[in-house]
């Protein structure tokens, strides 16, 4: 058995790499390739906590993920967690691995993919990121590996210069962002919209992560109704799951427009109408795939602490 720290995982999941795990991820999940019960999430102490198992013919997966606010304030990331992969045949355990930047990875990729498949294209003129958090951070990191970017703008309540300092970015604010950007991903904790279709361009493709409750929105209506694609990575979690696809869908909003799952869409190359949405609340085919590519190439280079039990 390897653990495979967060450097770990940031030395073997490349862009590249990680967007083409996400992909594999989404393509056998519209499939029904990957066996993934619902995840089972828990409120400890006011602070979201989610249980999310997977398998596949090659791999077993579990992860265990809390989102705690009040780890900023503590010098911490906000999401927290670890990943156990085992042998399906055997029930050996292969890796454990940091739950934290597996996600935050995976995450991104996915923002990256329905991007690239949405623009058909990795020349994507000006990318904006709101939020300032690992989440953000990582959008920003592996998107500069992955596409050809003209500006990158990053905005956020506080933080984003020193995040923008980093990646040489301009710093700036919500409407500036929005009214230049062509990409947006939306990496927040918000509760109420931070991408506002009132300021967005004609033509634009949007990636939103956050809002993970069925009254929380992160996307207003005006974006809603600005929208001819709006993608998902799976139907029945954001049926359940977030008031960026639940309130829309309730009020009519959805009607006229191609709504999909982003796996179903790569494997019946369903060609998408921009301006297009792409929202996310995270599934475990993607934890599963990732880890399970994130094991083979540690394994393959030599990366990762050797542990036995």
């Amino acid at each position: 058995m390897i653990i495979l720290s967060g450097r770990d995982l940031i030395e073997v999941l490349r862009a590249e790499i990680a967007v083409n795990a996400v992909k594999e991820a989404f393509k056998l999940y519209s499939e029904r390739r990957i066996l993934q019960p619902p995840r089972v999430v828990l409120d400890i102490k006011g602070n979201w906590w989610g249980i999310m198992p997977s398998s596949t013919d090659k791999s077993f997966v579990a992860k265990i993920v809390s989102v705690i606010e009040e780890n900023k304030n503590r010098g911490l990331p906000s999401v927290q967690g670890f990943v156990v992969l085992m042998s399906p045949d055997t029930g050996e355990t292969l890796a454990i691995m940091d739950g934290s930047i597996l996600t935050a990875i995976r995450t991104s990729a996915a923002s990256i993919l329905s991007t690239e498949i949405s623009i058909n294209s990795r020349n994507i003129g000006n990318l904006g990121v709101i939020g300032a958090g690992t989440e953000a951070y990582y959008h920003v990191k592996l998107s500069l590996e992955y596409f050809k970017i003209q500006k990158l703008f990053i905005t956020a309540r506080k933080n984003h210069i020193e995040l923008a300092r980093k990646f040489g970015a301009e710093a700036t604010d919500l409407e500036t962002l929005l009214k230049n950007s062509d990409v947006v991903f939306a990496t927040t904790s918000s509760i109420t919209p931070v991408v506002l279709g009132k300021y967005l361009k004609d033509d634009f493709h949007v990636s939103s992560i956050g809002a993970h409750t069925p009254n929380a929105r992160e996307v207003d209506d005006d974006t809603i109704l600005k929208i001819r694609s709006y993608i998902v990575d799976s139907m029945e979690a954001v049926a359940n799951e977030t008031g960026d696809y639940i309130i829309p869908k309730q009020r009519g909003m959805l009607n006229n427009k191609l709504v999909a799952e982003i796996g179903e869409i790569i494997n019946k190359n369903i060609k998408i109408e921009r301006p297009s949405l792409f929202k996310t609340v995270g599934i475990a085919a993607e934890d599963n795939v990732t880890a399970y590519i994130a094991y083979q190439e540690a394994i393959k280079r030599g990366i990762g602490t050797n542990v036995s039990i």
